[in-house]
């Protein structure tokens, strides 16, 4: 009998090695198979976040179409603008406010260098990705929401100026 017990055991052992038998590889594969894939994410402009964001609180969206402006220590704004907008005239559409705090440090750094102000800029055409979130609903506050992106990565659209990509990129004089 013990002559069995170790056959059996080397026979085992022979299965593993031959790579039959649970390996990490095995479960990793295994988990894989039943993970549900990420949700996708929703796709809004200014308008429709303004009206649609209270069924999306807590959930990650991407605002299109949009400028940052205002940008501030506290945050900044994504905004549409109407398509009358005259040069030096403030003539929004709508906008986003976007948490600072929360804000990817790359993003905000350069929403703060070069959108500050409330016009509108081609440097500063963007898309901003972020989870909806209702401040006055943490509150407590009944009645009229004002939504929010937290926790924002903003995707650039424009070029670097010209005269930024002339600095970077011209040669020196010797």
């Amino acid at each position: 009998m013990r002559r069995r017990f170790h056959s059996g055991v080397l026979a085992g052992l022979a299965v593993v090695a031959a790579g039959a038998g649970w390996t990490p590889a095995t479960a990793r594969e295994t988990k894989a198979r039943h993970e549900t894939p990420p949700a996708p994410v929703t796709v809004l402009d200014v308008a429709a976040f303004q009206t649609e964001a209270g069924q999306y609180v807590g959930k990650l969206v991407h605002v299109n179409g949009c400028y940052i402006t205002s940008a501030s220590s506290g945050g900044a704004d994504c905004a549409a603008f109407r398509i009358a907008d005259l040069p030096g005239k403030v003539d929004w559409n709508g906008s986003v406010p976007l948490d600072g705090p929360t804000m990817e440090d790359a993003s905000f750094r350069k929403a703060q260098q070069i959108c500050g102000d409330t016009g509108r800029h081609d440097q500063c055409r963007a898309e901003v990705s972020g989870d909806v979130y209702d401040p006055f609903g943490d509150m407590g506050v009944q009645g009229q929401r004002n939504f929010e992106l937290r926790n924002v990565r903003i995707h650039w659209l424009a070029e670097p100026a010209t005269q930024e990509r002339e600095k970077t990129h011209r040669p020196s004089r010797s």
